[in-house]
């Protein structure tokens, strides 16, 4: 099939979905039991799953589709397919009988079809959902497998392995995966150089209304195919510590956080990438990352409590060299519940700026054009029922690939919750 039919079917699609009302209830049908109204596909099996919740099993079971492709700039412009099946069990200590306070965590991925994950000669993927969990295509990976526990009424610990994204679940603007809200990684989950796309560590929370201070421990390499602990921290130790404040600005929620990452894992100099054959680069010990992020309500949906219309950005500097990332800045507006008559809807208008290390630039000047890399996306996520969303996506992104021209990029999503 070509990719404008294609494209026809899945923008028709929801338009089919909405376009009549549905049957009117039966008598004995109760409206939370309806195929139009019911949180899950599935509903609630027969109350099972309400059974399960109140004994502390949470099962959440996604699936998402994805078409995506290049409408302008350099390389290949096909429309590509491709999905992935998300998982997500908690199991409630408390609620179990167990011992209050405690959980554990898991998250299960699996990937199919061809979706490049950049594309026009960008580094940052453009489809973060089709390039994460790494080694996930057409196989399972469970990406996050961890512990919590509430250690008093101020403070908390998570240790085990830990998928990145997951802990910005529940993050208005960055986050969701890539099958939510924004597709490029830019947004799902900044990239600061230190900070894997799986971590195995230990995270500690505490309390101080209105500030919550982080401190994190773990080990620098990538874990998304570990599942038990061997040669941890063998190549260095990363650790991260943060302040959030939350109150409010204007009479709106706001919050600002201020927080650091360092790595004492060696890096290649990245002033030495590119040496005549025969000669090994050096290496660089020590790495960091400084960010500062803000958020602010400008406007508070009525349908939504505690939603609304918001301004978000993070903003960072980093070494540089043997970080790859010398600066950063990721942020825009994001809309939960403000379209009249559609509190389930969400939308976002994000722009990102990423600067490049001048010690990489330079060493591969000689030979190829790296420059910065900046873009911008848009999106609007529409409920079609509780349970079935659509969403279309654009992108402009000013490649770091230089000499590459511009790219446009369209993509639409349909997510299904099981």
């Amino acid at each position: 099939m070509k990719p404008t039919r294609i494209l026809l079917a899945l923008i028709l699609w929801p338009v089919v979905v909405l376009a009549g009302p549905p049957e009117p209830l039966a008598a004995s049908e109760s409206v939370a039991d309806s195929l139009w109204t019911r949180d899950k596909l599935t509903g609630d099996w027969g109350g099972l799953c309400t059974s399960l919740a109140g004994h502390g099993v949470d099962i959440d079971l996604q699936y998402t589709g994805i078409t995506q492709g290049m409408l302008s700039g350099t390389g290949d412009e096909d429309f590509d397919f491709g999905g992935r099946a998300d998982l997500l069990l908690g199991l409630d200590t408390g609620r179990l009988g167990l011992w209050k306070g405690g959980g554990f965590h898991f998250h299960v991925t699996q990937r199919h079809g061809d979706l490049p994950g950049s594309r026009g000669g960008a580094l940052w993927p453009v489809n973060t959902a089709g390039v994460l969990p790494l080694d996930g295509l057409d196989n399972f990976v469970a990406s996050s497998i961890y512990f919590t526990q509430r250690l008093g009424d101020s403070a908390s610990m998570l240790i085990g392995k830990i998928n990145a994204v997951d802990l910005l679940a529940r993050d208005p603007f960055f986050g969701g995966w890539g099958i939510h809200r924004f597709m490029n990684l830019a947004f799902v989950a900044p990239p600061s150089g230190v900070f894997p796309p799986v971590i195995m560590g230990a995270v500690f929370n505490y309390t101080v209304k209105p500030v919550t201070f982080t401190f994190m421990v773990y080990d620098p390499n990538d874990r998304t195919n570990d599942y038990w602990p061997d040669d941890l921290f063998s190549d260095g130790v990363n650790l991260a510590l943060s302040a959030t404040w939350r109150g409010e600005i204007a009479g709106r929620a706001s919050s600002i956080g201020i927080g650091g990452k360092y790595s004492t894992k060696e890096g290649v100099d990245l002033s030495d990438v590119v040496l005549p054959p025969g000669l090994a680069a050096g290496t660089k010990e020590g790495s960091y990352n400084i960010a500062l992020d803000f958020s602010h309500l400008l406007y508070e949906s009525r349908a939504v409590p505690g939603k609304g219309l918001g301004i978000y950005g993070k903003a960072a500097i980093a070494d540089g060299n043997p970080n790859p990332i010398q600066g950063s800045f990721s942020g825009g507006l994001a809309g939960h519940g403000v379209v009249p008559g559609r509190p389930r809807d969400v939308f976002g208008i994000g722009y990102f700026y990423y600067n490049f290390s001048d010690d990489l630039q330079d060493a591969l000047a000689p030979l190829v054009r790296f420059d910065d890399e900046q873009g911008v996306e848009v999106f609007y996520n529409l409920a079609a029922t509780p349970w079935f969303r659509v969403s279309a996506d654009v992108q402009w992104i000013d490649p770091a690939a230089g000499a590459n021209d511009h790219a446009w990029l369209f993509a639409l999503r349909a997510n299904l919750s099981f």
